[in-house]
């Protein structure tokens, strides 16, 4: 709670320092969801098209959701 970009950058999230990061601590009677942020061109995906994208590290809040590479060139 003290660092928070510190520990994103620990897991290798690097944002951007115009990006707000707010720390909200869980208790036994309220819980907070994480909604990990739609990537760009993934307007045409269908629900599961856009579940499959999504990892364990973006929905605990320590990485973005990205969409695959594909085709890269050497």
């Amino acid at each position: 709670m003290i660092d928070p970009r510190g520990v994103l950058l620990e897991f290798g999230l690097d944002l951007p320092h115009d990006v707000a990061i707010r720390v909200w601590d869980s208790t036994s009677e309220v819980r907070y969801l994480v909604l990990p942020e739609r990537p760009e061109g993934t307007d045409g995906m269908s629900e599961d098209q856009l579940a499959a994208l999504v990892t364990r590290d973006a929905m605990v809040g320590v990485a973005k959701v990205t969409l695959p590479q594909t085709g890269a060139r050497a």
